[in-house]
This record gives structure tokens, sequence and C-alpha cells, in this order.
């Protein structure tokens, strides 16, 4: 009797030891297969700050129409993506045009890069970032290459691609060969199925062989990485490795990547602790056994040994609830290379049941209304555990500590994350990301990336959540620092031209608003090139510096000035209440200029500049006819003797029916009557929404405007596709997806209607409405004609 019960006692724990093992490489698996998919999110987000900024897309195409001449547009590109290299850690730089064709290189050059056609073309093709996979090189002193591949686009319109060289030795592969607790034969393996092989990516703990260098038949016997390949996924037993040795496997799949992840250790190992508890197991029961024997004529005996064995299988699960308690989480927690949190929310998800039974349902809404019960959630969250990467960088040394002075680490921001953390939460999500802002140890204010995650026997209670973080402080410096120079001119830290527009926009909205006036002043300087060929280039850049600098101190802080390329500026000067103000401002710019300018090396020089003024609302109501008016009033300038200024003294550039702004005539016609009379109700719409703004009709007017003109866009779009396809159009899928990306466009305008941007909008959708007839459907029409339709 007493065999048969440590028999049992002592098979739940070799069955408690196993699942444990199981629970850990599975547990290891998932822990890094996550943080190559945020690596590989986080690479994504680093792109798309370069590959979707419309300004540096606009330079690229331009620099590319001009016949990727050497000078100054090439050299601010090549600083630009140097700057990028430098913020990111990326190996190189490339760029193709919209052939496909291999047109620039920044940083270590790469052997591969001419023969990318295809994958440009495809990235072009499909408006997606495209993963370039892990490849060798036929030099082989070059190490493993990878590489990102993204469309760059103008207006809506592929222009050309760009792709981004990855070390992965820098990052990818030092996370996969580390295993975060002391083993022998335990590792992590990348592997992707290769025609009939499977090829190992990484490098493999027990071969001295580089990575990607090692593969086996796809076909070999109960190989772990050949049935991860072919789809099997989860824990993977009685399986081998590369070695043949028998493994305990657990294998993931990484989201949009052919690679597979593989964790594993040896079966014996990993049963080394079993086989222990059998040999104990075996001469408990022996023991016990001799001892029933010796004494089964005491009845009393017998009793007590009843008890001892009752008791003793209770002290072994709970060694072994210990044991497994122990062995996942001081691995996962002590050794992991992020900082994790384990806490308790079981309090805050009683609190969600009390705020739905009193009829709270937007729970997103009830926080947003109430701050304060965001705060009384958070101090009622309980801390688990800490690992040693999450105490150092709160800069405590305990969890208790670190519940201790919680509120400290969290600025007002931070709870405005939080509470979008709850809303989820409440919503029944067991995983999601967010970026939020906190302070760290040391009171620096730190941007994280925080993944949170349920346990699935959690859900009910949300007493077992996750909480890992990544400081993304750096690229978001980064981020800001490319933006910045997205919106500024290099040179002298002026706004350029994309920034300058929007400016001018929100200018003339206010204005509108205001009943005031918006003056442009447009300035050319009179001398520059002189200065460039006798002194240097060196010493022009210095002189647009002074120039930018001079200008600055001529205007108000609410002003606007702007380097629109070359020795070309502009002034925005809003809320005035007469156009003779800017008569002051005018003058001043001249008497600076009056002043010799001192180069750098102590000589001397001077320069003047012609000023054009145009006023809003007299010389124009639209941004196009402002500038045009501002345009024709400097070259007046010029023109009487420079060093002065003008005012633009024709008739005003706007016309005086807001509702006739876009005229449709013959010349937008395409020769396909279904379409051309599409094209007049588009240019109605957008004509009527012209009106609308400027009338002040309200935002519910021009909500229900937009909303006509995408309708009907859409509606347009869908007979274009259908004459396409009916009569097999060879550029369909390029014409489809200018469609999408003018539709996405159209989007974002929608959001800048309702900040201000009413006049940047507008001109935007003006021109790609009438870029769009000009470039994409007058070709199209060409050919519905030869096909005979009219």
């Amino acid at each position: 009797m007493f065999l048969l019960v440590g028999s049992l006692v002592f098979g739940n724990l070799r069955e408690a030891v196993k699942d444990s093992q199981k629970e850990k490489i599975a547990a290891i698996g998932i822990l890094k297969a996550s943080q190559i998919g945020a690596w590989l999110d986080d690479r994504h987000s680093d792109i798309n700050t370069l590959a979707i900024d419309s300004y540096f897309a606009t330079e690229v195409k331009q620099w590319m129409s001009d016949g990727m001449r050497d000078g100054i547009q090439r050299l601010r590109i090549e600083n630009r993506l140097r700057a990028f290299i430098d913020a990111h850690h990326y190996h190189a730089i490339a760029l193709y045009d919209a052939s496909g064709r291999f047109v620039l290189h920044v940083g270590r050059f790469i052997e591969h890069e001419e023969d990318m056609t295809e994958a440009a073309l495809g990235s072009m093709r499909s408006g997606r970032i495209r993963l370039i996979d892990l490849h060798r090189h036929d030099d082989a002193r070059l190490p493993v290459g990878l590489g990102f591949i993204s469309p760059l686009s103008v207006a809506g319109k592929p222009s050309g691609a760009i792709y981004f060289s990855e070390d992965p030795s820098r990052y990818l592969f030092p996370l996969i060969e580390t295993w975060p607790v002391k083993s022998e034969t335990a590792e992590t393996q990348l592997v992707r199925i290769d025609g009939d092989k499977v090829q190992f990516l990484s490098r493999l703990r027990h071969r001295e062989t580089a990575p990607m260098e090692f593969s086996l038949p796809l076909n070999t016997p109960d190989l772990a990485a050949a049935q991860a390949v072919q789809g099997k996924n989860g824990l993977l037993e009685h399986a081998h490795d590369y070695q043949g040795a028998p493994v305990l496997s657990f294998a993931t799949p990484i989201a949009e990547t052919p690679w597979v992840l593989i964790s594993k250790m040896s079966e014996k190992e990993a049963y080394a602790l079993v086989d222990q508890v059998e040999l104990l197991a075996l001469s408990l029961a022996l023991l016990v056994f001799t001892i029933s024997v010796a004494w089964g004529w005491q009845r009393r005996q017998r009793e007590q040994a009843a008890q001892l064995a009752i008791l003793l299988e209770h002290k072994v699960q709970a060694d072994a609830a210990l044991l497994k308690s122990e062995r996942q989480y001081h691995s996962l927690f002590d050794s992991a290379a992020v900082p994790i949190l384990e806490e308790d929310f079981s309090q805050v998800k009683a609190r969600f049941e009390r705020l739905s039974a009193s009829g709270v349902h937007d729970f997103r809404g009830y926080f947003k209304a109430h701050p304060e019960e965001v705060k009384h959630c958070g101090l009622s969250v309980r801390i688990l555990a800490v690992n040693q990467q999450g105490l150092d960088f709160f800069g405590v040394k305990s969890k208790e500590e670190l519940k201790q002075h919680m509120p400290r680490y969290f600025l007002e921001d931070s709870w405005i994350c939080f509470a979008e953390e709850l809303a989820a939460l409440a919503a029944g999500e067991s995983r999601f990301a967010y970026e939020v802002p906190v302070r760290d140890g040391g009171g620096e204010r730190k941007e994280l990336l925080l993944n949170l995650s349920v346990a699935e026997e959690s859900l009910d209670t949300l007493d077992h959540v996750l909480i890992s973080f990544i400081d993304i402080t750096a690229r978001k410096q980064a981020e800001s620092r490319i933006n910045f120079l997205a919106y500024h001119d290099r040179l002298t830290g002026l706004p350029n031209r994309a920034l300058f527009f929007d400016r001018l926009s929100q200018a003339m909205s206010q204005a509108r608003r205001n009943r005031k006036h918006v003056a442009l002043l447009f300035l050319d300087l009179d001398g520059f090139k002189p200065i460039n060929d006798i002194y240097g280039h060196e010493a022009g850049d210095a002189v647009l510096r002074m120039v930018a600098q001079r200008l600055l101190a001529c205007v108000r802080a609410v002003d606007s000035v702007a380097r629109l390329g070359g020795d070309e500026f502009a002034i925005v000067a809003g809320e005035i209440d007469h156009p003779a103000e800017i008569e002051k401002v005018a003058e001043k710019i001249l008497q600076a200029f009056a002043q010799a300018m001192i180069l750098p090396d102590g000589r001397e020089c001077s320069v003047g500049t012609s000023i054009g003024i145009s006023i809003f609302p007299d010389n124009g109501n639209e941004m196009d006819s402002l500038l045009a008016a501002a345009d024709a009033a400097m070259y007046d300038s010029k023109r009487s003797g420079k060093n002065t200024y003008t005012y633009f003294g024709g008739k005003p550039f706007a016309v005086n029916d807001p509702e006739a702004w876009i005229v449709f005539d013959r010349e937008h016609h395409v020769g396909v009557t279904e379409i051309d009379e599409q094209h007049r109700e588009l240019v109605r719409l957008v004509n009527r929404l012209n009106g609308a703004i400027k009338n002040r009709e309200g935002d519910d007017t021009l909500h229900n405007l937009f909303e006509d003109l995408l309708s009907f866009t859409a509606f347009h779009f869908a007979t274009e596709h259908r004459l396409m396809e009916q009569y097999g159009y060879g550029e369909i899928a390029r014409h489809d997806m200018e469609h999408v990306q003018l539709v996405n466009e159209a989007t974002h305008l929608q959001t800048g209607l309702r900040h201000g941007g009413e006049l940047l909008a507008l001109q935007s959708i003006k021109d790609w409405l009438l870029n769009h007839i000009q470039y994409a459907d007058k070709p199209l029409g060409r050919f519905l004609v030869g096909k005979g339709v009219r």
C-alpha cells in the first residue's frame, strides 16, 4: 500500500518537474520572439519617419528629375541620410528611382545594392515596407546582410524606393544567441525553409560555423527545425536537434517574416531532475515498504507511517510547486535583458465591475472625465515582482521601495497613458503596447515603449499581469530631430518651403476669422552670386545665415521667416489691421541690409534685397493667388533698380465668385464622356467647398461637403477601375494604387479642416485633383479612346 502511495506521490512530482521545464523553454521562446517582433516594429517606425516624409521624397524626386547632378541638392540628401544612419545605427542607405535603378548610396558599400531592382519595384507596387531577408554576400569577408526597402511617394505617386541595410550581428543575433540561465545544452535558433533544406540563420552553439553556413535536409528524421518550418508550432516533444540528440523544443513563428524561432534544451539536461526524483522515489518507497513489513504487527506504528506518507506527499507537492515557481520566475525576471514587472490588478478589476454595475460602459470616456479615478486605480495596483533591470531603471533596491515611490515616477502625461491602459483592460484586451513618458531613478524624463500581457489563467481576475518596457528616448529624440530637419532649412534653421505653406495657411485662416490682414513678403537677394564667385561657397553660406538672423531681428515673434531655397526668402506677417503697417517692416529690412556683413575671415561684403509684398485678402483669397501676387511684385522691385520694396499693384488674383475657383474647360478633358462628366462634378464639389470656407459656413457644413467629396471621389475611382478592367489597361495596378494613396491623403487633409488648416487643405485638394487629371487620367483617356470608348 505504501509503495503504491509513494509511486503516486512521486509520479505527480515527476510530471510537475517536466511541466516546469516545458513552461520555462516555452516562456523563453515566446519572450525572445516578442523581443524580435518589437525590434522589427521599432525598425519599421524608424523607417517611416523618413520614408513617409513628403518633403524629403519631393526633394529626392526633384534631384532625380534634374539629372541627379552632384551639387548642393545631392549633398543635402546625403547629409539627411547620414544623419539618419547615425541616429538609428544602420549600415547603409541606398536610393532607387521609379524604374528601380540604383542611383545613390550613403554609408558602408554593400555589393548587392545595385541588383535590387525587383525588390524596389515590388515595394513601390505594394506601397509597403518589405523585408530583405538574411543573406550572405559573394565576398565572404562581409557579414551576413539584412535590410528593409520602402517606397517613396510624391502626391500619392511612387517616385522611387529607399533601402536600409541592417547589421544583424549588432542586435538580432546577440538577442537570439543568449540564454537567460546557465545551461550546458540550451540555445535558441533562428531558422527558415530554403527549398528542400532547413537553413540555420544564426550562429549555433555546438558548431564552429558562422551564421547561415549550416543547413540540413528538410526530410531529416525527427528534426525539430524541420517540423517547425513546415508549420508545427508550440511544444515539440520527442524531436532531435541538428546534432541528432533528443531535445525538448518550442517553436515560435516571427510575424511577417519567413523566420521561426526555436528554443531547445537536451532532454537529458531538461529531465535530469526527474531522474533524481525517480531514484529518490524508489529509495523512499522501498524504505516505507521495509518499515511497513518490519512493523506490520504494530497497528499504531502503521497509522503513524500512513500519516507520515500523507505529510510527505503534501511536502513534496509543495516543494515541486516552489521549484516550478522559482525556476520559472528567476530565469525570466532576473536574467531578462529588459525591465519586467509582475503586477496584481485584481483590485482594479473589482473597481471595473463596480463601475459597470453602476452603469459605466464607456471606460475610456469615464477615465478621461475622472482623472482622480485613474490615480486611485494606479495606487491600488500591487507589485508582485520586479527584475534587476527594472530596479536599476527606477533606482531602487526592492519592489517595496518601488511601490512606495511609484507616484514620483509618473508625469501628468503618464497618467493619461495609464488611463488608456485601464480602458484596454476594462475592454478585455490581454495584450497591447503603447508609448508612455515617465521619470527614471535620476529624475530624468524618459520615453518608454511598454508591452502589457495578461496571463491566460488571470483574464477573469487580472491578478497576474506582466509588463515589460524598453527605453525609446534616444529614438524619440532622433525622430524629433529628423522632423525638425524635415521642416527647417539645414543651413539657416529657418522654416523651409513645406512649413512656410503651413504657416501661411494658418495666418490666412486666422485673419479671415478675425477680419484682419496678412502680409506676404517675397525677398530675393541682390548681389549674392558674386559673393559665392569671389569668396567661395563657405562665405556664401555664412552670408545666408547672417541674412536669416537680420530678417528675424526685423519682424515680430509671431511672424514667420522662411527660406524657400537658394537666395530666396519669405515672410508671413499676420494679424495686421492695415496693409500700410508692413511698410515699417520693409524699411527696417532694407536698413538692415544696408550694413556690411563681416565674413568669418574678417573681410566685408554687401548684399541687398528686392522685396515683393502682397496682402490678404486685398490681392488674393487663396494661397496660390497670394503667392503669385507677391512674386510679381518682387520682380517689379528688381526692374525698379533692386534693393527696394514694391506692393502688388494689379487687380486681385482671386476670382470674385469663390465657387468658380477651379475652371474646368477643354484643357482638362480626357476624351471619355463618362470620366469627363465625373471630373466636372468633382471640380464643382471642390469649388463648393472653397465657397463654404470663404463664406464661413461652419464646421458641420465643411465636414458634410468634404464627406460628399470623398464619397463621389470613391465612386469616380470605381468607374475608372471598371473601365480599366473591362478594356485591359496595362497600368491598372499603378493607377489603382494612386487612387488609394489619394484617398488616404484626402482623409488626412480632412483633419486639417478641423485645426485651422483649411486653406492648405483646399490648396492640396486642388493640386492633387488637377495633377491626377493631367498625369494619370489623360493617359488612361487616350488608351480608352484608342479602344473606341467615347
